[in-house]
């Protein structure tokens, strides 16, 4: 992703990896000052795996919303990009399938100028018309494999990038079943 940033705007850019495995949306409350600390100028949050088994759409938006107010409280010119993510394997009880659509709706309700949604549920729930978990997962369960990744930046990009459709040097191929 910063690659393909890079070659289309050709300037320096610095990324700064926070991401923690198992953390909740709740985390990155605590993380929060650590991160401004370091005053970015866009910052995407990618919230919701480890917290959809809470099953409540109304807790995760209001955690959400207490990580807006705080970054705009601190620099009303930070950037944000929430990522509403892929759906769990739907055979595990911490990924209750029906609630991923809910999460991310909630996600789309706090948009706006400076705030956008990239929606990898909308994308993994249309790929898994023709895919299996398996097929998607490097994990079997929540973690996204090599083309799931892929998949990520793309949809990133598509936010930050004129043309809302980012140009890989190798072509993006769905792998065969």
């Amino acid at each position: 992703m910063a690659a393909q940033l890079d070659a289309t705007y050709r300037s320096p850019l610095a990324v700064k990896n926070r991401a923690v495995a198992g953390w909740s949306v709740s985390h990155g409350l605590a993380d929060l000052d650590e991160l401004l600390a370091e005053r970015p100028h866009l910052v995407i949050f990618a919230y919701g795996m480890n917290d959809v088994g809470r099953r409540d759409p109304a807790w995760f938006s209001g955690q959400t919303r207490t990580l807006i107010e705080r970054i705009r409280a601190a620099d009303p010119d930070i950037e944000i990009i929430l990522v509403a993510p892929m759906l769990g394997n739907a055979e595990w009880i911490h990924t209750p399938r029906e609630m991923f659509a809910k999460y991310r709706d909630e996600l789309q309700k706090l948009t706006g100028p400076g705030l956008a949604l990239a929606d990898l549920t909308a994308v993994w729930t249309q790929l898994l018309e023709h895919k299996h978990d398996l097929d998607l997962t490097g994990n079997g369960l929540n973690h996204p494999n090599d083309f799931g990744h892929r998949l990520y930046a793309q949809a990133i990009l598509a936010r930050l990038t004129p043309t809302r459709a980012p140009q890989f040097s190798v072509p993006l191929k769905v792998p065969p079943r």
